[in-house]
């Protein structure tokens, strides 16, 4: 459908392809590019769009158009601020919209008398409908929340902007990688040294998230984004509107009463923080981001947390003693051990090839080696320069043939190769111009390749991480890579949908593969290089044959995305994750499904096989990692 921008239509609804509206002959293109689709939203200076950029292959953009109420237009002062307001939205987007987490401005223009300013649509639900379609969060939602969004905040506070409406709408989970999206800066300002002004500002912001010193006074601190950031939390650890939490007769917070009165609990350390954020007195709040991060940081890595918790399997012997033995499908899966520590999502898991040791990549912004044996946890690796302050979130984990070195992968466009004996990085490297998304090492430890959301495969020749060869892969990010284990062939998956094949030597591309709908978000290999497994987000597994490079089966079972594969050491049975927050064993020969594994409470993030094949280690979105066995 096309929808007509003429805020005085009667009947704005048009088909697809018409030029000009049927009802009021307004033209339907803005700068003969940009087709509205359905609008998404009205407030009192205008509406927002659901639209497409005819000029960029159809891509899916925001449009919103000033069209203040006609309450605004007949006061000249209200009128001249509403203009203020939307332009300074337009300067700020396009000042801050190059971060990752904030929309991009893509246009801003008059037509027909009117503004309108064009920006990056964000594919996602905003966090108060995550909250009313999944329920209160947990405790180590909030972790996540904060960890996400702090980074933000310290990005557009370092640049003089304050906020100024920090709320659950104005978070966007995005769907692609789950990362939280700020929006509308609408009514944010520059600051100027430690406070917008010596006089008093424009009052804004939506009354039980912004502090005092806003809603009365129209000043602004970045402490007052952090006020709201707190307000948020509370709001989506109860499931109440801030204001209903608040007495102002005592002035005090009754969050944590409603919290108890739930049945629920959260720590002394997470209350410990909300708390700070919530004061009334800004001089007794948190002043800068910086010091939110440095007591997340201690509260995280305080030894007085329990890093891990053991469940002691019934009758069952550990890792490191059990036999080898055919998986049969015969003997159910069921979990022997639980380990915590990790109080956010844990994306990547990798074991060593000696058996020995776990290693874990978490959102937290550390990596946890484990004994796999008892599940004790035996280091924490992390960079010296703090956990959140890099935004150092691990994507991909890699051991060296001789277990004595940890390849890590992550947000901030690093490679880094870790000592696993002292726990200190060996060689930390700007690996690429966007997040490495993926790594995959040779079996022999001589050559490791990168995969990066700047659509890049890079190939490092180890141990002295140097690049040998680099190549645009993919039209999107490489999600996922994996290497034949003759160390011959590499094959990347991506965001494109498609699956490359590639020499490893040459490094030229020998076949792409397409059948998938969505995204590729897993690749596995059998052991000896026949057959590889795909995962997306399409829902499906697909398996094709190496040598034909066509499909054999497809795997339906997963009730949302496929985000992990992994193939038993003997070659003959496939497991996968999915947010679904299941785990499925399949036939690889017949392309069966042979067991269905429930138990993690959050979606599945990565799976692995130990390399005796005795065990399967899982880890998911709430940072617990489970240990299973037949």
């Amino acid at each position: 459908m096309s929808y007509c921008l003429n805020p005085s239509c009667q009947r704005p609804e048009n088909a697809q392809d018409a030029k000009f509206c049927i009802s009021c002959g307004s033209k339907l293109l803005l700068k003969d590019r940009y087709r509205a689709n359905r609008q998404l939203g009205e407030g009192g200076f205008g509406k927002t769009y659901l639209a497409v950029d005819q000029d960029r292959m159809q891509e899916t953009c925001v449009i919103k158009q000033f069209s203040p109420s006609h309450e605004i237009q007949g006061n000249s002062v209200a009128l001249a601020k509403a203009v203020e307001l939307f332009n300074q939205e337009a300067m700020r987007l396009y000042e801050l919209g190059k971060h990752n987490c904030i929309p991009n401005l893509l246009a801003y223009f008059e037509q027909d008398k009117r503004l309108y300013l064009v920006q990056e649509f964000i594919d996602g639900q905003n966090l108060l409908q995550e909250l009313q379609q999944n329920g209160v969060y947990g405790e180590s939602q909030i972790w996540q929340v904060l960890t996400d969004i702090l980074p933000v905040l310290q990005y557009i506070h370092t640049r003089g902007v304050i906020h100024r409406d920090i709320k659950p709408e104005n978070l966007i989970m995005r769907q692609g990688d789950r990362s939280l999206v700020l929006i509308d800066f609408g009514i944010s300002k520059q600051a100027s040294g430690t406070i917008i002004s010596s006089n008093r500002g424009t009052i804004a912001g939506t009354p039980g998230y912004a502090p005092d010193e806003q809603i009365r006074f129209g000043e602004a601190y970045p402490a007052s984004d952090l006020y709201a950031l707190g307000a948020t939390c509370v709001h989506l650890l109860t499931g109440i509107h801030p204001a209903n939490l608040y007495n102002p007769w005592e002035s005090t917070w009754l969050w944590e009463e409603e919290l108890q009165q739930q049945g629920n609990t959260i720590s002394s350390k997470l209350a410990s923080v909300l708390n700070k954020l919530l004061q009334d007195r800004v001089g007794d709040r948190y002043q800068t981001v910086e010091q939110v991060i440095h007591d997340i940081n201690a509260a995280i890595l305080s030894p007085d947390i329990p890093p891990t918790i053991i469940t002691p399997p019934k009758n069952t012997a550990t890792t490191n003693t059990k036999s080898p033995s055919v998986i049969t499908g015969n003997n159910s899966w069921h979990c022997v051990q639980t380990l915590t520590g990790h109080p956010v999502a844990v994306r990547s898991l990798a074991i060593s090839p000696n058996g020995q040791m776990l290693a874990s990549g978490s959102d937290d912004n550390t990596i946890k080696l484990w004994s796999l044996s008892s599940g004790s946890l035996l280091k924490t690796l992390s960079s010296p320069s703090g956990i959140l302050r890099q935004s150092t979130w691990f994507t991909s984990l890699g051991f060296s043939p001789d277990s004595q070195i940890l390849y890590s992968g992550s947000l901030d466009k690093s490679l880094k190769a870790w000592d696993c004996n002292t726990g200190k990085i060996i060689r930390s490297l700007k690996a690429h111009a966007d997040s490495v998304m993926a790594i995959a090492l040779t079996s022999d430890g001589k050559i490791l390749a990168t995969g990066s959301r700047d659509n890049m495969i890079r190939l490092w020749q180890l141990p002295v991480v140097y690049q040998v060869r680099s190549t645009k892969a993919h039209t999107d990010a490489i999600s996922t890579l994996a290497i034949t284990p003759d160390n011959q062939t590499l094959v990347s998956g991506s965001r494109d949908n498609t699956i490359k094949i590639w020499n490893l030597g040459k490094g030229n591309l020998l076949h792409t593969l397409t059948g998938h709908t969505d995204w590729i978000y897993s690749l596995a290999i059998t052991p000896n290089g026949k057959i590889l497994a795909s995962g997306s987000r399409d829902m499906t597994i697909h398996l094709w044959d190496m040598e034909t490079r066509s499909k054999t089966h497809i795997l339906n079972g997963h009730t949302d995305w496929v985000t992990t594969l992994a193939i038993h050491p003997q070659g003959n049975i496939l497991v996968s994750g999915s947010r679904d927050k299941t785990i499925k064993l399949w036939d690889l020969e017949h392309g069966q499904l042979i067991d269905s594994l429930t138990g993690q409470a959050e979606s599945i993030h990565a799976v692995i096989f130990s390399p005796d094949g005795s065990s399967i280690i899982s880890s998911s979105h709430d940072g617990v990692i489970k240990v299973w066995q037949q």
